[in-house]
């Protein structure tokens, strides 16, 4: 009867656990509009191997590039169409689609797991009752809408303790994008590792929000 009861006792604090770190990651929040306070100097690379030195950032509103224009000092939202990625010192980002920037957490040989940080629309109109107005101006360059800039004059927000976050990740796998969805993911697996990713899909404990068990799938695909 003990052993019966320690073992519940130890699967209920296991489940808190489990629980606790979800919320965690539900409860990430910042009081900024960008990932760095201030803009950094950063390396932005593009194709056939070229790149350029800019004083940039990354936007929590859509996870895009951003980055300060010497001519008339603006911060402008950067194209993307040339620029594979962007390194701000030993932080580095994968162009994950035409707008979003995904920081690299973790990496096995030529294949990356990489994490999309962007304000939860969703989470922050059920706290500002209804508003998903953002404190972004853009400007619309004759009328194209090409041209985007952002508010600095401080207008941060400090109210609801700041804006809540969502992470989204994707693994790049030789080149490809793909979204962390078993669907997506079950294909890439070698040959010899599906018995061993069958299991891991049935340990109760696995989680696609999790950034450490999406770590552990790196070894599942070739390299």
């Amino acid at each position: 009867m003990k052993k019966r009861f320690f073992l519940l006792l130890g699967s209920l604090l296991m489940t808190c656990v489990s629980s606790f770190a979800q919320q965690v990651q539900e409860d990430l929040r910042t009081d900024r509009q960008l990932v760095f306070p201030t803009f950094r100097e950063a390396k932005v690379l593009q194709t056939f191997n070229r790149s350029i030195k800019v004083k940039g950032n990354i936007m929590y509103k859509n996870a895009a590039l951003c980055f300060v224009d010497e001519k008339d000092g603006k911060v402008r939202q950067a194209f993307t169409d040339n620029i594979l990625g962007v390194e701000f010192d030993s932080l580095r980002y994968v162009k994950v689609d035409a707008t979003a920037m995904g920081q690299i957490v973790a990496e096995r040989g030529y294949n990356r797991l990489l994490a999309v940080t962007t304000i939860d629309m969703k989470r922050y109109k059920e706290i500002t009752t209804g508003n998903t107005d953002l404190p972004f101006v853009s400007l619309d360059m004759g009328g194209m809408g090409m041209d985007q800039f952002i508010d600095l004059s401080g207008s941060e927000q400090q109210a609801n303790k700041g804006y809540p976050l969502r992470r989204d990740y994707y693994f790049y796998l030789k080149g490809r994008i793909i979204p962390a969805k078993e669907r997506l993911i079950k294909k890439e697996v070698t040959p010899e590792m599906k018995v061993a990713f069958k299991n891991l899909m049935a340990d109760r404990w696995w989680s696609w929000k999790d950034e450490k068990s999406l770590t552990k799938l790196l070894m599942y695909f070739p390299e």
